[in-house]
């Protein structure tokens, strides 16, 4: 099978893997991790032009920061606190090992340094990436919590100021909060 069709039928994957937190939480259809991986791509274009920093690398790390839950799945908190922080990182190597098989040899040293990129935040864009994944999250949970009640939300909100370090987003996060 060319690897192209097997590397698409993972990211495929995550076209389905729906978001278990929000399924907890609110009723009806709610995002997909693409959906999520999306968001947090745009965010990291939009806000990664504005700070001068190497975009190509920003949307590399945002479109992959969850692309192995298209073997592991999404993990809720509560799925990793049960599996065990030791559990879930040996269940996330095992999954982008799986994942760079599926890419061209020549490109899986570079990846493989994304993954660690990601992992260790060695990089200013690594860290941008990371911390708008937490601000994406505060965001779609502001806007389930119009359907829901913000009061289901407050965790939420208060996990994604607690991983954001960074002064304009933190900004943001803010005046969703107040809102």
């Amino acid at each position: 099978m060319n690897s192209l069709f097997r590397f698409w039928q993972y990211a495929s994957e995550l076209k389905r893997e729906e978001r278990k937190g929000w399924q907890k939480r609110v009723e009806g259809r709610v995002e997909s991790v693409a959906d999520h991986s999306f968001a947090v791509a745009l965010l990291g274009l939009y806000e990664g032009e504005r700070r001068g920093y190497d975009l190509e690398r920003i949307l590399k790390l945002a479109l992959i920061h969850d692309l192995e839950e298209a073997i592991m799945g999404d993990l809720t908190p509560q799925d990793k606190a049960r599996r065990g922080t030791t559990g879930v990182e040996k269940d996330r190597e095992r999954a982008i090992r799986e994942l760079l098989l599926k890419l061209p040899p020549k490109s899986r040293p570079s990846y493989l340094n994304l993954w660690i990129d990601l992992r260790e935040r060695r990089s200013k864009e690594a860290r941008l990436v990371h911390e708008l994944d937490k601000v994406e999250m505060a965001f779609q949970a502001h806007r389930y919590g119009k359907r829901t009640g913000q009061r289901k939300m407050r965790d939420l909100y208060e996990s994604a100021t607690k991983e954001t370090n960074d002064p304009i987003l933190r900004r943001a996060l803010a005046t969703i909060v107040k809102n």
